[in-house]
């Protein structure tokens, strides 16, 4: 894994660290009317956004001089979120499957995964990468926002599960003028995650993804 991307927010000396699959779209689309900047053909992630890059430290925080804040998501439902996204092409919004038809384009260079497997097929497959190969949005939370001593090494962690609660928490820290949270790159219909999986899948999860369970104190 190499250098890390954050997006800038110059004027508040505040930085936000993008997790992929903890509603990075909704938030990129509302920093981007912060910054007052025009998100092109409504994709925040096809917009220029002020970026900062950063590496991984041995010890300590990721900007010193900085804000730095990010969000994380119950690992069990984010993986239902990327399934019905990635392969199921489920979502509404800004993925493509045109290298591989029926997978999403960011996962369509692992040949493991293929159009409509099912959820158990996906998480076997998913537990088989190692983070130093996994794309990023099935790749372990903590290793965008945790040094090598696998210490959080930014100011604030937030989370999905209470995200306009904590939201209104940055802004009230770094004086963030008030902004509304568009609804993007969502599913057009909700579901409770813990129905896809079954007592072997629920597992494997487990343990793929204890560090990030553990750190962020999650449970299914």
């Amino acid at each position: 894994m190499g250098p890390e991307v954050a997006v800038f927010l110059r004027p508040y000396g505040a930085v936000y660290i993008e997790i992929p699959k903890v509603a990075c779209s909704s938030i990129k689309a509302a920093i981007a009317r912060i910054l007052n900047i025009d998100l092109v053909h409504g994709d925040p992630h096809q917009t220029p956004l002020p970026s900062i890059h950063y590496e991984l430290s041995e010890h300590g925080p990721l900007y010193p001089d900085l804000f730095s804040f990010a969000f994380v998501r119950n690992p069990w439902d984010r993986l239902v979120s990327c399934y019905r996204d990635k392969i199921l092409l489920e979502v509404d919004g800004f993925t493509h499957s045109t290298i591989r038809p029926g997978v999403a384009d960011c996962l369509a260079h692992f040949d493991r995964f293929f159009p409509g497997m099912l959820f158990e097929q996906f998480i076997n497959v998913v537990a088989s990468i190692p983070d130093e190969e996994a794309d990023e949005h099935f790749r372990s939370q903590y290793t965008f926002i945790a040094d090598r001593a696998n210490q959080i090494a930014v100011d604030f962690v937030g989370r999905y599960e209470r995200l306009f609660e904590d939201l209104n928490r940055v802004r009230e820290l770094r004086q963030l003028p008030e902004f509304e949270l568009p609804r993007l790159q969502a599913a057009s219909s909700s579901v409770n995650y813990r129905e896809f999986y079954s007592d072997r899948s629920r597992e494997i999860v487990a343990e793929r993804f204890k560090t990030d369970i553990a750190m962020f104190e999650y449970d299914f």
